[in-house]
């Protein structure tokens, strides 16, 4: 009698058991596409070549030259000026290289260049140079071209021409010259001017 028991209680933990073990192959078979997206997630994170914070931080891709193709690029020029005086700065916007997840991207696309007049304060912080920046005034900056496009092996010049008009002797131009990349990233390198003379007397 004690058999009838021990049968039942034998089919029932069998038939839990046959459940188990198919909710267990349904999950494993669905588990192969899960992965599969994380994969394909995982690639397209790669592909992108958005950085965090992307434009936030200056791409460092704008020299300057004073003279010849020759001499030595700089990121950054001083020098002084007498008024009503008229100097041509050269300059050269890169296609420069940066990696994102292993991946080899370039500051590359149309670009706008700007001028402005900015503070003695340099920093690589696209929010704080921008809160600071302000429109050209008593002296006169022209940039030309104004937009300009960069490849992965085709770098652009220009040309700054910057004139000491309505300039006070002793005065000091923070002149930023500003890259806009069409995606998203920018660029910003400063010519400091200072102005020098003889004061005139009243004798």
């Amino acid at each position: 009698m004690r058999v009838i028991p021990l049968v039942l209680i034998f089919i029932i933990l069998s038939s839990g058991c046959l459940q188990a073990s198919s909710s267990l192959s349904e999950s494993t078979s669905s588990a192969p596409e899960s992965s599969e997206s994380i994969s394909s997630s995982q690639e397209t994170s790669e592909v992108s070549c958005i950085m965090p914070r992307y434009g936030e931080f200056n791409a460092k891709n704008i020299f300057f030259n004073l003279t010849n193709d020759h001499e030595r690029l700089e990121e950054s020029l001083a020098f002084l000026m007498p008024p009503n005086n008229t100097i041509n700065v050269k300059g050269l916007l890169v296609a420069k290289k940066y990696t994102v997840n292993q991946k080899e991207c370039y500051y590359e696309g149309n670009v706008e260049l700007k001028a402005f007049l900015g503070e003695s304060n340099f920093s690589n912080s696209w929010s704080f140079v921008q809160s600071k920046l302000r429109k050209v005034e008593n002296i006169s900056v022209e940039i030309l071209p104004k937009g300009t496009t960069i490849f992965k092996n085709k770098n652009a010049a220009f040309e700054i021409k910057i004139k000491t008009e309505n300039v006070r002797i002793g005065e000091t131009y923070y002149i930023y010259i500003v890259a806009l990349g069409e995606n998203g990233w920018k660029s910003w390198a400063r010519i400091e001017v200072k102005i020098w003379g003889l004061k005139k007397t009243s004798h």
